[in-house]
């Protein structure tokens, strides 16, 4: 015997397996809210952008691990060789190129920190011998550290909505792990002089997230903005870096000069 299905069963049917499907596929991983900071401390003709044609060419002086506030025990770090290959592959996407010696002369020599940001406080409690009560105070020791590396200042001078500077003074209370890059003027550097030309802050709230496995998309996200400065306080997230790689695009394979003597 012949059963004829009706059209509206078979499409109902369709439509429950397909959601099924949709329900059982994997939902890509959110990424870490970035927060990133840059400043940019002389002319932009004394440290111009990279272009194709003309990549910026610097040595690495090498890195520190350096806590702000108080340490987290157990907390993990990356080990100095990660940071180093992330930093080149970001920087790389930007045109910045690393030389060594014998090759292209530099112009900027970076040096980078990196480390956790824990605002560092302390109770002291004070009783009124008189009345007898008691009033408790909060010193903070870190304050300053912390604010400028997310931008507190910024955010106090430039944002027009007070709901936009309480995100970044909130974001000055997390608990945060951070990276701080900064390039110096490479031929002041071989006279003894320190010409710092910019410098990027990236950080994320470190309470869901660790540095090592982060540590590549914080850079990725903060490296369009390297050697620039950042007029306020810029919160990164998935969108933001869909955005920006469409922007940005695959990085240019630039020919290498012929070397120079340093």
């Amino acid at each position: 015997m012949l059963i004829r299905r009706s059209p509206l069963l078979w499409i109902l049917g369709s439509l429950v397996v397909v959601t099924a499907l949709q329900a059982a596929k994997p939902k890509k991983p959110t990424g870490p809210e970035v927060l990133v900071v840059s400043d940019l401390l002389v002319e932009e003709s004394r440290a111009p952008r990279p272009t194709p044609e003309k990549p910026v060419y610097y040595f690495l002086l090498g890195g520190l691990e350096r806590t702000l506030g108080d340490s987290i025990a157990g907390e993990p770090m990356p080990k100095t060789e990660q940071m180093t290959r992330e930093l080149v592959a970001a920087l790389a996407t930007q045109g910045y190129r690393r030389t060594q010696l014998g090759g292209p002369m530099p112009t900027q020599a970076l040096v980078f920190t990196f480390g956790s940001a824990n605002l560092s406080s302390m109770d002291f409690s004070d009783t009124d011998l008189v009345t007898g009560e008691t009033t408790t105070s909060t010193v903070d020791f870190n304050r300053r550290e912390i604010a400028q590396l997310v931008g507190a200042d910024k955010a106090a001078r430039g944002f027009t909505r007070s709901s936009e500077a309480e995100r970044v003074f909130e974001a000055a209370r997390d608990d945060r792990v951070y990276v701080l890059v900064a390039a110096f003027d490479a031929a002041d550097l071989a006279k003894k002089k320190k010409t710092l030309l910019w410098r990027t802050r990236v950080s994320i709230d470190s309470r869901r997230r660790t540095l090592p496995e982060s540590l590549p998309i914080m850079l990725a996200s903060a490296a369009p903005y390297f050697g620039k400065a950042s007029d306020l306080p810029v919160f990164i997230e998935d969108a933001d870096r869909r955005k920006t790689e469409v922007q940005v695009g695959a990085p240019v394979v630039v020919p290498t000069p012929p070397p120079e003597k340093p």
